[in-house]
């Protein structure tokens, strides 16, 4: 299998499945279609060195699969490739959004390549992957210790590990985690402040917004986790509006997207002050944001305050 699609909210649970997938080749190229033309990743896909060694191309921002508008061209050029991939070559298209089965190019990869779909954690999940996480990292830790980080971070999968790469620098190899330190590391109201940014953003309360966002400054909240948080929502407000409009019912769109009733109520509410159009350019926004900031063109919090400029 040399052609892969994978859908998840999360980036560590798809950075997880394409590590599965690469198995620690070092040949990697990445791609970005926000950044790069579909044309040069074909390209460089049809190129094999006289070496003829296995090389992996990541293909991010992949929304052609999703509802998202596509040229023809760019449909073209890439069923043509389908037809007759290079055996030397993987490819592995990645999307944060809900894939479009509809579309004939998604159900050519769902025929004759494999699509991958990682839904969210659920609490047994989430237990089993902290459990192993911090057991990997030489540390221990009990259940009350694990629901505590669960409950904190909102079962978001990304924010649990970034706090707990923060927590193995609290203690020493070996130690067991401890409940009353946790407490302290992985602060309740912090999380809850990178929320109440998140719903001041969403709800368009900029001044609000700066301002949880100077206070987040200056006690070194990562802007990452809060781009990553922006970028949830937008999608689940993106994805409940494209159910809703399909006549789907609040019940089934919780089943499908692995909501609460309320979760679903809430961000449909929001969802209506936002075109379709809109959550998908502010879902491009925070793409290039991101990139921006990893490749170290800009700095973090600028970045976000730039962001919060551009919001109508």
């Amino acid at each position: 299998m040399n052609i892969y699609l994978i859908s998840s909210e999360s980036f560590r649970l798809m950075q997880e499945e394409v590590n599965k997938i690469t198995q620690n080749s070092t040949n990697i190229m990445v791609f970005d279609l926000l950044v790069n033309s579909l044309e040069d990743i074909i390209n460089e896909a049809i190129y094999v060195s006289m070496f003829a060694e296995q090389k992996y191309l990541i293909v991010k921002n992949a929304e052609m699969f999703t509802s998202a508008k596509t040229s023809e061209a760019e449909i073209e050029l890439l069923t043509k490739y389908l037809t007759n991939p290079v055996s030397l070559t993987t490819i592995i298209f990645e999307t944060y959004n809900k894939l479009d089965m509809r579309k004939k190019i998604t159900k050519l990869v769902n025929d004759k390549y494999k699509i991958i779909n990682i839904p969210n954690l659920n609490r047994i999940d989430l237990t089993n992957k902290i459990r192993g996480y911090v057991t990997q990292n030489g540390y221990k830790i009990d259940t009350e210790t694990i629901n505590y980080i669960i409950e904190a971070c909102y079962n978001n999968y990304d924010l649990i590990i970034n706090e707990l790469d923060k927590t193995f620098l609290y203690y020493d190899k070996g130690a067991t985690f401890q409940l009353k330190d946790i407490e302290n590391i992985i602060s309740r109201s912090l999380v809850d402040n990178n929320f109440k940014f998140v719903e001041a953003v969403i709800k368009k309360d900029l001044v609000l917004a700066e301002k949880i966002l100077n206070d987040l400054y200056t006690i070194k909240v990562e802007p990452i986790n809060l781009l990553m948080l922006l970028a949830r929502e937008y999608r689940l407000m993106f994805s409940v509006k494209c159910l809703t409009s399909q006549g789907s019912s609040k019940k089934a769109i919780a089943q499908k997207l692995h909501l609460q009733d309320w979760q679903v109520e809430k961000t449909y509410t929001n969802s209506l002050s936002y075109p379709e159009k809109d959550l998908l350019n502010y879902l491009a926004k925070i793409a290039d944001l991101d990139y921006l900031i990893k490749s170290g063109q800009t700095d973090r919090f600028i970045a976000l305050k730039l962001f919060l400029l551009d919001i109508d």
